[in-house]
């Protein structure tokens, strides 16, 4: 395929899969029946939609934007944007929060964005009660549009605000967020794709720690007796969430993702 080349020569680390999406989006099929029919015909408005699609992608923007759609813990989510693309590294968080929560708990998303984190909770385990915030209302937006079509409307409660302002004085069974972690000075140097996504949802103050020292401070008064904070930091961070969490009464144990890298710091008072 004459695009996944060009993708190749630029450096987009996957650029036959890339290549694949984007023709398969334009056509409306799936990638397995665009693999079948290779070969076959293009009209000419799918040749001029799909190198516009491409020349996009050339310039950095990531392919889930160009089609507004990402899957995550097997559901696909629409994503734009307005809000960061759930990583698969964040499903292990998913995997601890169904685990903690007891039978009818309370879970609260801290940050929600696509909502990929609750919407996935609630999907998964339907007896517990899910509230997600965030500081955008453009993502709260989106994330609205992703519970109406995987576990319903009215399944999730979504509030406006900063962290824990739109929930003060009330406390759940388990806590759970992937905040913003990135420290802002090595954005130059990340990878491109970076540039297109808000860098709200992306970037902290105080070389990254920022919004996850708020979290951890904040977490203990909102959570009830025996309940737990699931929050995915940098791999950098470890010994800082060991401490910032050991003052603040927290026994602090941190998981490794799928690469092998720490992840996810769980919290427990």
């Amino acid at each position: 395929m004459e695009i996944a080349r060009r993708f190749r020569v630029s450096g987009i680390p996957t650029p036959v899969l890339d290549a694949e999406i984007i023709a398969a989006y334009v056509l409306g099929i799936d990638r397995y029946a665009l693999i079948a029919s290779r070969g076959a015909e293009l009209s000419r408005d799918a040749r001029d939609e799909i190198e516009a699609l491409a020349a996009r992608r050339l310039a950095g923007e990531p392919v889930a934007y160009l089609t507004g759609r990402k899957e995550f813990y097997s559901l696909d989510l629409f994503v734009d944007s307005r809000v960061l693309i759930p990583r698969p590294e964040t499903e292990l968080l998913v995997d601890l929060a169904i685990y903690y929560a007891p039978m009818n708990g309370s879970v609260l998303d801290l940050g929600t964005g696509s909502g990929a984190i609750a919407v996935a909770v609630k999907h998964t385990r339907g007896d517990c009660n899910v509230c997600a915030t965030d500081i955008s209302r453009e993502a709260l937006e989106v994330a609205a549009v992703n519970a109406a079509a995987v576990p319903g409307a009215a399944s999730i409660d979504f509030r406006h605000g900063d962290l824990f302002a739109p929930v003060e004085g009330e406390r759940f069974h388990v806590i759970v967020s992937n905040p913003p972690y990135v420290d802002r000075n090595l954005m130059p140097g990340l990878q491109r794709e970076l540039r297109f996504e808000p860098e709200a949802a992306l970037c902290a103050g105080d070389g990254g720690r920022d919004v996850i020292g708020r979290i951890i401070s904040g977490a203990g008064e909102h959570l009830l007796q025996g309940g737990v904070a699931i929050v995915e930091i940098a791999e950098t961070m470890r010994e800082y969430v060991r401490d910032e969490g050991e003052r603040s009464g927290f026994t602090v144990s941190v998981m490794n993702d799928y690469a092998g890298l720490p992840r996810v710091a769980v919290l427990k008072p």
